[in-house]
């Protein structure tokens, strides 16, 4: 064999070695979560109550009955996750979803008013032993995450809250976030093939 295609062959047994290393920590095993089609079923009945509660309530106006993102926009998320908990030196340990409405205001436009939810990064904490919302943005100078839970539910201009960050950032307008949200909800504008 000349010295080329030992060379290309070696090149191609790299890419190959790397490519599986790559996929060695994600399994393609069923995930203990799933559950069966009659389970979901139950659940989307006993979620059709309160829908149908709050439609009731809105006076016949429908809120969103479920919201869908991309399987590229997750791979994508979770890699830029990653990538920006890395530089911190923290790990992500999952994604906690909170359940959310878009407020009855300008900016919310068509969604003004209809639930959705937003994806937050965790990590997971030795001490309390529990995983913990945080935004790898927002890290103070001695490596503590700003306490994410608590600026969701109470508010940035919580005194109780401890803010490390920059006087600046707090100042803009709006704080910049790896915390994820626009998906394409069903109510206001469900696709016409369901």
């Amino acid at each position: 064999m000349n010295q080329k295609k030992v060379i290309q062959l070696f090149t191609l047994l790299t890419f190959t070695f790397i490519a599986g290393c790559e996929r060695d920590n994600v399994s393609t095993e069923k995930p203990k979560e799933t559950i069966s089609l009659e389970r979901a079923h139950e659940m989307y009945v006993a979620y059709q109550r309160k829908f149908n509660a709050l439609t009731e309530l809105r006076g016949g106006n429908e809120d969103a009955s479920s919201g869908w993102h991309s399987i590229e926009f997750y791979k994508n998320y979770i890699a830029y996750l990653e990538e920006a908990s890395k530089k911190v030196k923290m790990e992500v340990s999952g994604l906690r979803l909170y359940y959310v409405a878009y407020p009855d205001d300008e900016k919310s436009g068509e969604y003004r008013d209809y639930q959705t939810y937003i994806l937050v990064p965790t990590y997971f904490d030795k001490k309390t032993n529990s995983h913990v919302a945080f935004d790898p943005l927002h890290i103070d100078e001695r490596g503590n995450p700003l306490p994410i839970h608590e600026v969701i539910t109470k508010g940035m201009s919580n005194r109780n809250t401890p803010m490390n960050l920059k006087s600046r950032e707090l100042q803009s307008a709006e704080t910049a976030s790896s915390i994820a949200n626009m998906a394409m909800m069903c109510r206001p504008n469900c696709p016409s093939s369901l």
